[in-house]
């Protein structure tokens, strides 16, 4: 959900009020990927890097957050939407913490589409808190392995060298992904991003391995489904390899 800055400046010179205004593309979007059966939507709210921003903004990013999850709860009841947030609760406003589990409490048992709200997260940081979990995971295992298998009462500390030398932690994709916070999502098929810049922004890393890249030159205040529709059928198009031998492109097939 990029350019809400840009836009409140080119429209008033105000960042904050692009942020103010970025409520109605969100609905848009969650209509049109429920009209469509589309049965995840993960939205970029917050980043890790967010946080570099003016206090003002971050506190005006928060309160939108806030009151858009307030203003669309029935829609979420009503669209049978579940909402499920995704990043360090810990460290946002209390205010907007509560609502967002308040939220996620109200939708957990809906089934129709599951609205992956994206705050305060960055793929580099859940990728370090992955492999920190991994290593504490490991580490009784290593220390009984060595007592068990290289412990030299003469010669501890070469024993140890030696030991670490061909010790290895055996990691396999599945693995890695179970130690993920957003493990439990699936791999993104498509990434839309707003506001004409080309790159993830520490977007779900892991997820995006394979994703199709779509990039729209416009703001995300200006986003309608209408722009939905055109990055579905961009996706349609595109040849889906995953490293493998390509097979035919089928016509669309959307609503």
């Amino acid at each position: 959900m990029d350019g809400n800055g840009r836009w409140g400046k080119e429209q008033i010179g105000d960042r904050s009020y692009g942020h103010k205004n970025a409520k109605n593309a969100v609905a848009e979007a969650i209509k049109g990927c429920s009209e469509q059966d589309i049965p995840y939507l993960t939205l970029y709210a917050f980043s890790t890097e967010n946080w570099d921003r003016p206090e003002e903004e971050i506190k005006t990013i928060f309160e939108v957050i806030d009151e858009g999850i307030t203003q669309y709860k029935d829609l979420f009841t009503a669209l049978n939407i579940k909402l499920c947030v995704v990043g360090d609760k810990k460290k946002i406003p209390s205010f907007c913490a509560n609502k967002l589990s308040e939220v996620e409490d109200l939708t957990q048992n809906n089934t129709k589409l599951q609205l992956n709200l994206a705050v305060n997260y960055g793929g580099k940081e859940e990728a370090i808190a992955a492999c920190e979990a991994i290593v504490k995971d490991t580490l009784p295992n290593f220390v009984d392995e060595f007592y068990s298998k290289g412990f030299n009462n003469n010669s501890p500390f070469e024993s140890l060298r030696n030991f670490l030398r061909d010790y290895c932690i055996k990691i396999t994709p599945t693995t890695y992904k179970q130690y993920l916070s957003t493990g439990h999502l699936p791999d993104i098929d498509l990434v839309i991003r707003t506001g004409g810049r080309k790159r993830l922004s520490n977007f779900l890393l892991w997820h995006c391995a394979y994703s199709e890249l779509c990039f729209k030159d416009l703001y995300w205040p200006a986003f309608k489904k209408k722009h939905l529709m055109e990055a579905l059928v961009f996706f349609q198009g595109q040849q889906r390899n995953f490293g493998g031998i390509s097979f035919p492109v089928p016509d669309p097939c959307f609503k």
